[in-house]
């Protein structure tokens, strides 16, 4: 167990405080809306729910703009839209969404509203002037794009290209094919749409997520014909809802009705899975309190009378919570088994696990049934304290708790598992997009993987032409086929993301244009090499490399990293080139390398790309001393003011201040870094 039951997991504490009564509801909506305090404290008055339940009409339109805005953006950064998806903050009621947009991004929000024929835009959106701002509206549905004039609407319309003229006025009555282009679009969205009214409505909690790569990235994919919304923010595609991937309170979570058939039964639900995987487990489970022994194996436990107790009690919890319709978003992408992946702490996308609602009820439980629990799973001392007991049985309680959800927000359509003539369960699956195979294994001790082999990648060339994407242990076969089966939505779209190991290149290169910049590179990038983290290295890499060879030579040899920069990228795990490529043998500001860094979204800031064009310029082996000296003489002679307009991000005179103060002995790096890099 990697979490206590404390109001928030580790992840939340990060800027929060460990109790809800901390926390003011004004700030917890907030933290979602990007409101002004003055707004979210207005709008709270007489709340029921920190973020309101639009209504059904109004989910629907919502999702069908907010598909559009991720169409229509792409992978784009915040800071230069003004916001995700250029939105600066929101106002979430049950009727209507009040969306505050930079002025900037009023013409991309228009090209992406804009119905097409090719099914682009949003049909039937119709537009009005009002007091606070523009009405868009459609059946059922309105947002306000508040405090933007009709007539800067109208003069933003006159921009656009002629073949985008199909987002009118309201008085304009729907016009031929109109209602089956609406039909078809929220068809496309049915069973996605208050998931993605949620999303938009909680817009801001992807900030911390853009913290990394600097990037907000979503968009939605099919898997076995249900379609997902993934987060891709950190260059890592996930398919956990914001609310769970964030471990945000219970309080900010969507409300959305109970699923069509009705709330889920958790004790059938951990019987039915183990009858399924564990044929024979399931038939020595089927004695008295057959349900809780299935949960207590699902789960990784034995079957002794005070757990099977617990296990009791914890499906009655469950039950409660699946029918409550404050906490249907434990259904939602794939189900509850995606939280579950977060054990042990990091093992999925860095993130810890979320505690699942009905935390606080499943361990209301006296302190004595508590410590008892505690004294028998505790792996602590014999002369453990009463409190680290019953801390204990409430961790063994909500372990429980989390796998009767995943048991029972399990998706219907499951996987087609065969088995194996030594009891390994596996499946496989052709890749919707391109050719390849999705294959899913789930062995008799409870390690599953999830591997894609596929042709044609390069790099892999040499291997086995398979990238695994995820193998970890689970407690049980059957919890190792709900955690294959939901690492599996994402695996399918992985392609894209995935990096080789050696050099930590893209295995599917991106498209980049022919004359990339500093500047281009650099907003395209997942991650970009500071000269703050560049200087923390440089005194190490002196101590190991006393010679390196010019960039004409080649930046990777046979023998592996021959020149300043490929030493660097290596250390950094930034992409190289092969042998034979063009940016091989060419300085890091030509436009060879900048494609190169472009097409494995990596890039290296303005000063780093400075200071090792110059180094690496030198032809022939020279000491570290000499690249060292070429690399400071081109920052000395460089307007560095000018030069940090080439840079996407901020630059701040600390910054400027610490490359100013390098000094010429490469001696004195590292002791210039720490007195120089740690002062405010």
């Amino acid at each position: 167990m990697t979490h206590t039951l404390t109001s928030y997991t580790p992840r939340q504490q990060r800027g929060l405080r460990t109790t809800d009564r901390a926390v003011s509801p004004v700030a917890l909506r907030q933290m979602a809306t990007g409101e002004p305090e003055e707004t979210a404290r207005a709008e709270l008055t007489d709340f029921v729910h920190l973020i309101p339940t639009p209504t059904p009409e109004q989910a629907r339109g919502e999702a069908r703009i907010f598909h559009a805005l991720i169409a229509a953006y792409g992978r784009h950064r915040p800071t230069l839209t003004g916001g995700p998806f250029g939105i600066r903050h929101l106002t979430p009621r049950a009727d209507e969404l009040v969306v505050r947009i930079a002025p900037s991004q009023l013409d991309q929000w228009i090209d992406a509203l804009a119905f097409r024929e090719e099914g682009t835009g949003v049909a039937g959106l119709r537009w009005a002037g009002r007091l606070d701002g523009i009405a868009l509206t459609l059946p059922g549905m309105t947002m306000v794009l508040a405090d933007i004039s009709e007539t800067d609407w109208r003069a933003a319309l006159g921009r656009r290209s002629a073949d985008q003229s199909s987002l009118m006025p309201h008085w304009i009555p729907q016009f031929r094919r109109e209602p089956e282009h609406i039909a078809a679009q929220d068809s496309e969205l049915a069973g996605l749409a208050d998931h993605l009214s949620a999303t938009l409505r909680r817009i801001r909690l992807l900030d911390p997520l853009t913290r990394i790569s600097g990037h907000v990235h979503l968009f939605t994919t099919r898997h076995h014909s249900a379609l997902h919304l993934i987060e891709a923010c950190e260059a890592t595609p996930t398919v956990l809802p914001l609310w769970t991937s964030r471990s945000v309170p219970p309080a900010l979570w969507p409300a959305v009705p109970i699923p069509a058939p009705g709330p889920a039964d958790p004790r059938t639900a951990a019987l039915d899975l183990l009858t399924e995987v564990e044929p024979d487990r399931a038939t020595v489970c089927a004695a008295e309190r057959p349900a809780a022994r299935a949960l207590c194996h699902i789960a990784g436990l034995r079957t002794d009378p005070v757990l099977l107790e617990a296990a009791e009690h914890v499906l009655d919890v469950a039950a409660r919570v699946l029918a409550d319709p404050d906490h249907t978003s434990v259904y939602a992408a794939g189900g509850w088994a995606g939280n579950c992946r977060t054990y042990p702490e990091g093992t999925v996308h860095g993130s810890d696990p979320c505690l699942p609602p009905g935390a606080e009820a499943v361990i209301d439980l006296a302190e004595a049934d508590l410590q008892r629990l505690g004294r028998h799973v505790s792996s602590q001392p014999s002369d453990a304290s009463l409190a680290d007991l019953a801390s204990a049985g409430q961790e063994e309680l909500v372990h429980l708790l989390d796998w009767a959800l995943a048991a029972a927000t399990r998706p219907a359509n499951s996987l087609n598992w065969i088995r194996d003539t030594d009891g390994t369960l596996q499946h496989t699956q052709p890749l919707a997009d391109r050719e390849g195979t999705l294959t899913l294994t789930a062995t008799t001790t409870g390690v599953y993987r999830v591997s894609l082999h596929t042709r044609g990648l390069g790099d892999l060339a040499d291997e086995d032409d398979t990238v695994e994407w995820e193998r970890e242990a689970a407690p049980s076969q059957s919890a190792a086929v709900l955690l294959a089966e939901h690492a599996a939505i994402e695996a399918a779209v992985c392609l894209p993301f995935q990096r080789e190991h050696h050099k930590q290149r893209l295995l599917l290169p991106a498209a980049v244009s022919d004359e990339p910049t500093i500047r281009s590179v650099i907003a395209g990038a997942d991650y970009v090499l500071g000269f703050f983290t560049f200087a923390s290295i440089l005194g190490h890499l002196h101590e190991r490399a006393d010679i390196a060879h010019g960039a004409a030579e080649g930046h990777w040899r046979t023998d592996g990293p021959a020149t300043l920069t490929a030493l660097i990228s290596d250390w950094c795990g930034l992409p190289s080139p092969h042998p034979g490529e063009a940016a091989n043998t060419t300085t890091v500001d030509s436009p060879a390398y900048l494609r190169h860094l472009a097409a494995h979204r990596a890039a290296l800031d303005p000063f780093v790309t400075r200071y090792l064009a110059a180094s690496d310029s030198l032809a022939g082996v020279r000491t570290f001393e000499e690249r060292h000296l070429a690399g400071l003489a081109a920052l000395r002679t460089t307007d560095l003011s000018a030069l940090a307009l080439t840079e996407v991000r901020p630059v701040g005179e600390r910054l400027l201040r610490l490359i100013q103060s390098m000094p010429q002995d490469p001696a004195q790096l590292t002791a210039w870094y720490e007195s120089t890099a740690t002062r405010p």
